[in-house]
């Protein structure tokens, strides 16, 4: 979209109460004992931070602040603690099955969460937004590997804790870094600080504990007035799928695309989504999605029209209630650009949003 900067912060403004409460339901998520809860918590984690970072450490401040009124009450203080394990915003221990796992941090300082986005400086009007979609994600927002070696700024090498050997240059305007072993990877960026001008492109493959992957990708920015990004990722293993995404801008007009389909123990899924904006005031959308899983599936197509914060959406879907009752429904839903879909639309930061 066009002016993605003003657009975000607006919808943020407005999903502040929102995005407190799935930070919230986010720590509750970070104490529960199935590992597959951590995922989502760090998921939620790093979707808020990346797009409404006050929420999130307000959310942790109140979360702070309950436990801090706690400790003066003894006997409630020790009931929770003899209710809960003790999971930590601070790399504490995690004891899941009998065996001691070290978890990474859920808590991260909101000025930290853009050190993952190559090039992209959000604080500056001159730099779109980066990308918030699946492929992006796996490509660059995966957590980093431990280093260990000389590291000297201008020259890095060693190995990291993916099984890796790690070797990096960084000259201030440009820097190259190649990962070769477990993790394969190569990436070249220029101005990496972000600002008005910059272009990257980078390309891994490797194995880890959920199996193979496999990620390549590229973006080009000029003062935000013409720019674009391209990713694409596949899995095999634990979770097989892919997924693919483009974004294209010469102003005033911009174009998003993004598709993917994956099966993991989690079910099936499918999803397509496009959309044209023209100075975020008027535009054409359209997507579908399709899902089989344990608790919900769903199916949806649709097309729609902006103008100005109004939207109109048109489309059947077919939904279930715990898989056992089935809901047909033809959509023509009239609303607010930030109104949830029943399709994806094909722009990464409100479908991310949703």
């Amino acid at each position: 979209m066009s002016n993605l900067e003003a657009s975000a912060h607006k919808h943020h403004k407005r999903d502040d109460a929102k995005d407190i409460a799935a930070s919230q339901h986010a720590w509750e998520l970070w104490k529960s004992s199935d590992p597959r809860d951590w995922d989502k918590a760090l998921d939620e984690r790093e979707r808020i931070n990346k797009t409404n970072p006050k929420a999130w450490k307000k959310a942790m401040h109140d979360i702070d602040e309950q436990e801090e009124q706690q400790k003066h009450k003894p006997h409630a203080h020790a009931k929770a603690q003899a209710a809960e394990p003790k999971i930590g915003r601070a790399n504490e221990p995690k004891i899941a099955k009998g065996k001691e796992t070290e978890l990474p941090p859920l808590q991260i300082e909101a000025e930290n969460v853009n050190i993952v986005h190559p090039g992209y400086a959000p604080e500056s009007k001159f730099a779109p937004n980066p990308p918030a979609s699946p492929a992006f994600d796996r490509a660059y927002n995966q957590p980093k590997p431990e280093f260990y070696g000389l590291d000297l700024g201008v020259l890095r090498a060693g190995v990291n804790s993916n099984g890796s050997l790690d070797l990096g240059v960084n000259i201030g305007i440009a820097k190259t870094d190649l990962q070769v072993g477990l993790e394969n990877r190569v990436d070249a960026e220029f101005m990496p600080i972000g600002g008005p001008l910059h272009a990257r492109a980078g390309a891994g493959v490797g194995v880890n504990r959920d199996g193979f992957h496999s990620e390549v990708g590229a973006g080009a920015n000029f003062f935000n007035v013409v720019n674009g990004d391209a990713d694409f990722g596949a899995k095999l293993g634990r979770d097989t799928g892919v997924d693919g995404d483009v974004r294209g801008k010469v102003f005033p007009v911009e174009v998003q695309a993004d598709a993917g389909a994956g099966v993991g123990p989690d079910g099936v899924d499918a999803y397509t989504g496009a959309n044209v904006d023209v100075l975020d005031q008027a535009g054409v959308r359209s997507g579908a999605h399709f899902s089989i899983n344990d608790q919900n599936s769903s199916a949806g197509v649709g097309v729609g029209l902006q103008a100005g914060e109004d939207v109109l959406d048109f489309g059947p879907a077919i939904y279930s209630d715990g898989n056992s009752t089935i809901r047909p429904n033809i959509h023509l839903d009239s609303g607010n650009v930030e109104d949830r879909t029943f399709y994806p639309t094909g722009d990464r930061i409100r479908d991310r949003l949703d």
